[in-house]
């Protein structure tokens, strides 16, 4: 008797993953679109934008980590020519990566220590309940521009009080808005204070050179303070609002009972706290000294290696260095880097300037609402504060004031609104470092970005345009003494053409008017340039003027050459 097998019946092949499937049909849909695009923006343009694209479809569309979609964007740029392999390997020896290197190691023995304990513990003497202590948080977080330099010094900084203050709470729920307080008050307060990031400091010069205001300390942070304050609390309340619990808004954060501190340790964190303040006092005064910041914290951290302020090993201690960020964060300013020395990202400034009908080019709201629009999204495509900066300042900020408005409240609007910068983990260098807390049982996702961002850009768009149409225009008239804004000569649309990189201070130069439109519109000639203070010749005064903008924006890698 014959006995007969039963088939087993063929299932269906497995259906592919919708993400996938929508990712890859982005991508072929992108890169055919990208490689089609006008003869204004060279092929080299083309596939710096084409890789920038597909970095964010990596971080937002796969679940792949953003390091490595970064590494493999980065690797595609040096095997099509964009960048070179020289490029790649110098990028890794930046001072942002020796910077942040240091950071680390400063903040495990802070850790280490108990130092932050003991400076956080005054805060959470009397429990306070969780929803006003985010708020005076922000605040705290925000005074500490005025004298800290860099955003990513703050947030490498602050990591270990969030650290000290993520162990109080009283519910797990609370980590991740503690994890997102902290980036987003270091970002929007930094616009607060001249010294709270780089492209301040080139703002401020661009103001100067165009315009003749000269802005200093005091007179920056009348104008930035209350913006960088309001935005701020704002996101705090955002964050509140989105991300806390209804029922734990009145949480009151537990109080740990400091352990008796031997005589020996607490003489230890002395002296750490010591080291920290010298470690400030020279960041403050690298103009007096010439020593860079990565060049400081090394020198701190080496110090703070020793044995008369910590008792591990160094092989422990340097174990606890984020690899992983530090190549995330190369593998973003090569991304930056081929965007400007392309001319991708002035491509797309001149799109975004064409986008304005002619009928509008005297409308002051218009012509407001553009830039700020511009300067909130410019972080999607450069990661770099600074190297925003330095594209919109000459690209968008200046062109729309030679459509007869003030040039100092174009770049000053251009400069603020690139201090919105988290909507991505690669946007901005504070919102990777506390994104990777996730060591210490707490940290966000990029999910959680875009939750945060998409209600916070719109806001922080809004604050600018009121800022630039009620309050500054005011201020800046105060601060002239009374005289009448000079706007930039009169701008010509022309196609844009992607061309070399020039110059911070080239580009903030007012463009020269065509022979034809001086002989129908003649202008009036200018007032000669002022003298440099002490008799120095202008070409004297502008070369020390380079010295010192390098210097401030060497943690970016960024150099500005006169030519």
């Amino acid at each position: 008797m014959m006995q007969t097998l039963a088939t087993p019946t063929p299932r269906g092949l497995p259906l592919p993953d919708r993400r996938a499937v929508l990712t890859l049909s982005l991508v072929g849909l992108l890169g055919w679109a990208l490689l089609t695009l006008p003869e204004t923006l060279a092929m080299p343009g083309r596939i710096a934008l084409l890789a920038m694209v597909l970095a964010m479809l990596g971080w937002v569309l796969t679940r792949l980590p953003e390091s490595l979609v970064a590494l493999a964007v980065v690797l595609g740029l040096v095997l099509s020519g964009v960048l070179s392999e020289a490029q790649l390997f110098e990028a890794l020896g930046s001072e942002l990566v020796w910077l942040l290197l240091a950071a680390f190691v400063i903040a495990t023995v802070i850790r280490d220590s108990g130092l932050t304990q003991r400076l956080v513990a005054p805060l959470l003497r009397r429990q306070p309940r969780f929803a006003p202590f985010a708020l005076t948080l922000t605040l705290l977080i925000a005074a500490t521009a005025f004298v800290l330099p860099s955003t990513s010094g703050r947030a490498a900084l602050l990591l270990p009080v969030y650290v000290a203050l993520a162990q109080v709470l009283p519910d797990a729920r609370l980590r991740r808005p503690l994890a997102l307080i902290f980036p987003t008050a270091i970002l929007l307060s930094a616009g607060g204070s001249l010294i709270g990031a780089g492209a301040h400091l080139l703002a401020a010069e661009s103001i100067r050179v165009t315009t003749g205001l000269q802005l200093g300390y005091a007179a920056w942070a009348m104008l930035g303070m209350p913006f960088g304050l309001i935005s701020s609390l704002v996101g705090t309340i955002l964050i509140l609002l989105i991300f806390v619990p209804r029922e734990l808004y009145a949480a009151r954060l537990g109080v740990t009972v400091p352990e008796p501190v031997a005589a020996e340790l607490r003489v230890r964190q002395r002296r750490i706290a010591l080291v920290l303040g010298i470690i400030v006092g020279l960041w403050l005064t690298a103009d007096l000294h010439g020593i860079g910041m990565a060049a400081t914290a090394l020198i701190g951290a080496l110090v703070l290696l020793t044995p008369p302020f910590t008792s591990r090993k160094s092989k422990e201690i340097f174990r606890s260095v984020d690899v992983e960020l530090l190549l995330y964060m190369t593998a973003t300013v090569l991304m930056a880097q081929a965007m400007t020395a392309t001319g991708a990202d002035r491509w797309l400034a001149g799109l975004a300037l064409q986008v304005l009908p002619a009928r509008l080019h005297g409308s002051l709201p218009a012509v407001v609402a553009l830039l700020a629009g511009v300067s909130v999204a410019a972080h999607l495509f450069v990661t770099s504060r600074s190297a925003r900066a330095a594209v919109l300042i000459p690209a968008v900020a200046l062109p729309l004031a030679g459509l007869g408005h003030d040039a100092a409240l174009m770049i000053l609007i251009a400069v603020m609104g690139t201090g919105f910068c988290q909507t991505m983990m690669a946007s901005a260098k504070p919102v990777a470092i506390f994104a990777g807390a996730e060591s210490e049982g707490s940290g966000f996702t990029q999910a959680d970005l875009f939750r945060l961002a998409l209600p916070l850009a719109p806001l922080t768009g809004a604050l600018l345009i009121g800022f630039a149409l009620t309050i500054w225009p005011a201020q800046l008239a105060q601060m002239r003494g009374g005289a009448a804004p000079q706007p930039a000569a009169q701008v010509v649309p022309m196609p844009v053409v992607a061309a070399p990189a020039p110059s911070a201070f080239e580009a903030i130069r007012p463009p020269k008017r065509p022979a034809d439109l001086l002989a129908q519109h003649p202008v009036h000639a200018a007032p000669a340039p002022r003298k440099a203070r002490g008799g120095a010749r202008p070409e004297k005064a502008l070369r020390q003027m380079q010295a010192k903008v390098n210097r401030s924006l060497r943690p970016a890698g960024i150099r500005i050459i006169l030519r």
